[in-house]
């Protein structure tokens, strides 16, 4: 039977996407490899708790907001969660920084903790702000970048407005390049605060890093961040049941290992040699494993290169799932679900020098036991060296110990309160998410002019689709989700100019 689409992988971007067009009457077909949904959204469970694979942070879900108007379009009820007004906390060498939602409140933390600098501070937050409320309403309007086709350039200029035209000269700027016109580059301790952020969520720091994505990043958590019981896998859980509802069909444990097309149809294999037939194929999995799964023919009509894809580096992650009695938190860390720590101002801001640390909340028996929390910590780290087999083991203890020996210094009780503890590397992350090398978060951006040189969703050979964080809007369940959606658009025709 010949499908409209077959999806490939569960994450953020494949579980829109298959949503929405379910929901449109599509008939689609969905294969996820692991036996769980949400590729790095994930959970999994071992001694009464539950985990999360990798990303903790909800967003979008505030009024307005794109998750927001995603289950409103698929009429879907949204799992409970709540709006945080104190996110996080930022742990500095010398000083702790508390991330608040509240704008006002923001500034007067962020300029008490950094006073030498105040009205400098203040003035690049107002331009941080103002600068990402404009670009919002572009990407909100979900046109596909860069554009592959006529229809597609032609919804991109519909797409754009004179105050969009007018940030045109910060495309050649990095966001350091931001920060030096306001004095700022010097104040280390704040520099170090602003890429730890960075480093998060656009995984770079701010000399990398273009100033357009880097005030998209520091504008989005005054937008709205949320707590959401059993974490995001609760929101990747209630996709798949919306999906369900429309009628589209699931199969987990269905590993694809082959994409080829004869004619006008594509054929997808299965590792248990079934093969399934479609119009359309979206692929929520990494540009890293594109190459290994298309027939040697369609690398020719793929403008991709896999040369090329492989010069553009990708973060892996270290984690480390723990589960332990709170009694180790003092009373006004007690309900911040989420902490970053930054240990020394002279080390890079990956392999345990940096790392976030998001907790359960209290109640939230989804994830751990009455009286108990579970813990995700994640930090950014090179892929190539956990790849040497020999080292593996020691280096594995090595980042446990380091880390917990970071977060005892802040909360002294810690390691005497952990119950269970488990370690992921990029060799776990490739084992259970199918990853290639274990890469997570999407690129590394590579400087000033990088956003221009963005993966389009569409591949450019027909009937083949890309979503995901290796594709625009990049990473971060926001902008996987927001890729899916795109690509669901475009198969539909939505926009007024497809199909010119």
């Amino acid at each position: 039977m010949l499908k409209d689409a077959i999806v490939i992988g569960t994450g953020f971007g494949g579980i829109t996407a298959a949503a929405l067009l379910a929901k449109a009457g599509y008939d689609v077909l969905t294969l996820e490899a692991a036996s769980e949904l949400g590729g790095c959204a994930s959970k999994f469970e071992r001694s009464g708790y539950r985990f999360s694979a990798g990303a903790t942070v909800g967003m979008g879900f505030e009024e307005g907001g794109m998750l927001k108007r995603l289950f409103e379009e698929l009429d879907a009820p949204i799992p409970p969660m709540r709006k945080l007004d104190e996110i996080m906390n930022v742990y500095l060498p010398d000083r702790t920084v508390t991330y608040f939602s509240d704008k006002e409140r923001w500034y007067k933390e962020v300029m008490d903790k950094f006073e030498c600098d105040q009205d400098r501070i203040h003035a690049f937050f107002e331009e941080v702000f103002k600068v990402a409320e404009i670009l919002q309403k572009f990407v909100e309007k979900r046109a596909i970048f860069p554009p592959a086709t006529v229809s597609e350039f032609f919804v991109l200029l519909r797409s754009l407005d004179v105050k969009l035209l007018g940030l045109a000269p910060y495309l050649t700027q990095s966001l350091q390049d931001r920060l030096s016109k306001y004095g700022l580059t010097k104040n280390k301790p704040f520099m170090t605060f602003i890429n730890g952020q960075l480093m998060d969520s656009v995984q770079t720091t701010a000399a990398s890093s273009p100033s357009l994505l880097g005030y998209m990043a520091l504008s989005i958590f005054h937008k709205g961040a949320f707590y959401v019981e059993g974490g995001l896998a609760s929101i990747i859980h209630a996709l798949a049941e919306n999906y369900h509802t429309s009628g589209g069909e699931m199969r987990l444990r269905h590993k694809v290992v082959s994409i080829a097309k004869q004619g006008d149809v594509w054929t997808v294999m299965t590792k248990r040699g079934q093969v399934f037939r479609t119009k359309q194929v979206i692929m929520n999995a990494p540009v890293h494993n594109i190459f290994s799964l298309l027939e040697p023919e369609l690398h020719i009509d793929l403008p991709l290169k896999e040369e090329k894809e492989k010069q553009k580096y990708a973060w892996g992650a270290f984690t480390l799932y723990i589960g332990a009695d709170p009694s180790f938190l003092i009373p006004e860390s007690s309900s911040i679900p989420f902490h970053q720590f930054i240990s020394s101002y002279e080390s890079p801001l990956s392999e345990g020098n940096q790392f976030l640390f998001s907790m359960s909340q209290e109640g939230d028996t989804k994830f751990a036991p009455i009286g108990k929390r579970s813990i995700t910590i994640s930090t950014h780290t090179n892929v190539d060296k956990w790849w040497d087999r020999e080292k593996y083991d020691s280096r594995k203890e090595e980042y446990m110990e380091r880390i917990i020996d970071s977060i005892d210094k802040r909360f002294p009780s810690f390691s005497s309160k952990i119950d269970i503890k488990m370690a992921g590397t990029p060799v776990t992350f490739k084992r259970y998410t199918q990853r290639a090398d274990g890469k997570v978060g999407g690129y590394i951006p590579s400087g000033k002019y990088s956003l221009l040189k963005n993966y389009s969703p569409n591949s450019r050979v027909d009937g083949l689709w890309f979503c995901g964080d290796t594709v625009f809007p990049g990473a971060g369940s926001l902008g996987s989700s927001l890729s899916g959606w795109m690509v669901a658009d475009a198969i539909k025709g939505k926009h007024p100019s497809y199909g010119m």
